[in-house]
């Protein structure tokens, strides 16, 4: 009887720690394809994200560089040296369109869709006036063209805003992908843990192995949610605050400098002719370069000042509690001076300048994206002075 029993409990006992085995092998398959599919769903989100993204950029790069050609254009003197510009200023369309034709070719939701239904029609609609102005310029007839100069910036930045509007959105639904994948990757977590805490009840050694299991998983996702929170906050090229995580800092900035009274000073910093870098030595040449910028413009501010990158080739500098202008020159002057020293790239050396626009907050009633658009608007009164300049708004 004795020896029918112990067969009988060896025989359950078996029996439990087999069930045990397979229910933890199935919950080990079953919790990593849905962490593959999880892993496979944001990379592919991720990468159209980043494209759409590059794609915007480069669009409102496009704009940019044609609106100041346009502005060039019209303080030639005659219609011979106008049009040696043309070139180029058609060169900027097809990469606009080059870069559209990116963008369709992407996963577009209906928020994107609408953003660029709109910039479409505007672009259609303005490309009459367009070319009625871009005759005037080769018209060999003195003229003066300010009104119709006018009117034509006006449309341009009436499509930059639309394009700012997407790069904005794309901005936001990347910090959305990494969150929402943050939060999945912890409900997963948590069922793999619940299912683990249920096969371990049925032994001490299957119990051991699941908290080493859990907590090598749970120091994997704490690593993981930090990168994803700092990716989230900062630019993957430079590693600097991006946009978004600038506008929050500088917000609280401006609200300790009203309560201390204190002057604060945003800088907008704009590389002049970066493209033609990216155009001669290639794109990994012109990241070494946005690198080396950032890297130079860090070694002159304070431990306290904050430094991002803004996108493209415009870098954001706050200067916080300064006592008055003066301060914030003398900080922009030795920006200016690094950034004109060589740029090495590869066995030779490259040059670079920039166009720098000061806003000083004086305890104004405006918010963070309203003191960047001032400073914006002081860096573009710098870029029209010439290069290497800076502008005092």
């Amino acid at each position: 009887m004795e020896q029918q029993g112990s067969g009988f409990r060896f025989f359950f006992y078996l029996i439990g720690f087999s069930a045990i085995f397979l229910a933890f092998i199935y919950t080990s398959v079953f919790s990593y394809q849905q962490y593959a599919n999880l892993r496979a769903d944001l990379t592919t989100a991720s990468n159209n994200n980043d494209i759409q993204l590059r794609a915007a950029m480069a669009m409102r790069a496009a704009v940019r560089e044609r609106a100041i050609f346009l502005w060039q254009m019209t303080l030639l003197e005659t219609p011979e040296d106008r049009k040696q510009l043309f070139n180029t200023f058609y060169s900027q369309g097809s990469e606009y369109h080059k870069s559209r034709l990116t963008l369709l070719n992407t996963e577009l939701d209906h928020p994107e869709q609408s953003i660029l239904a709109k910039l479409d029609k505007q672009a259609a609609n303005r490309t009459p006036e367009l070319r009625t102005f871009s005759e005037l310029l080769t018209d060999n007839r003195v003229q003066d063209f300010r009104l119709e100069l006018s009117k034509v910036l006006k449309d341009k930045t009436t499509i930059a805003g639309f394009l700012d509007q997407f790069i904005t959105l794309q901005q936001v639904q990347n910090e959305d992908i990494w969150q929402d994948s943050a939060h999945k990757m912890e409900g997963l977590l948590s069922e793999l843990i619940t299912r683990m805490v249920l096969i371990i009840s049925g032994g001490f050694l299957f119990a051991v192995y699941v908290m080493v299991t859990a907590s090598k998983q749970n120091k994997m996702i704490r690593i993981a949610n930090q990168e994803l929170r700092h990716l989230a906050c900062h630019d993957n090229l430079t590693g600097l605050p991006n946009r978004r995580f600038l506008l929050h800092q500088l917000d609280i900035v401006l609200a300790a400098a009203k309560r201390k009274q204190h002057k604060v000073a945003i800088i907008f910093i704009d590389l002049d002719d970066f493209k033609p870098i990216n155009d001669t030595y290639g794109h990994d040449a012109g990241d070494l370069c946005l690198q080396d910028v950032s890297n130079r413009i860090s070694k002159v501010i304070r431990g306290s000042d904050m430094l991002g990158r803004l996108g493209g080739d415009e870098f954001l500098l706050i200067l916080s509690e300064i006592e008055s202008s003066t301060q914030a020159i003398a900080v922009i002057q030795k920006i200016l001076g690094i950034i004109s020293e060589d740029f090495p790239i590869g066995e030779s050396t490259t040059n670079l300048s920039a166009s720098i626009g000061l806003y000083i907050y004086s305890l104004e009633d405006i918010n963070a994206e309203e003191a960047i658009t001032l400073a914006d608007k002081a860096m573009y009164q710098a870029k029209k002075m010439g290069k290497n300049q800076f502008y005092i708004i």
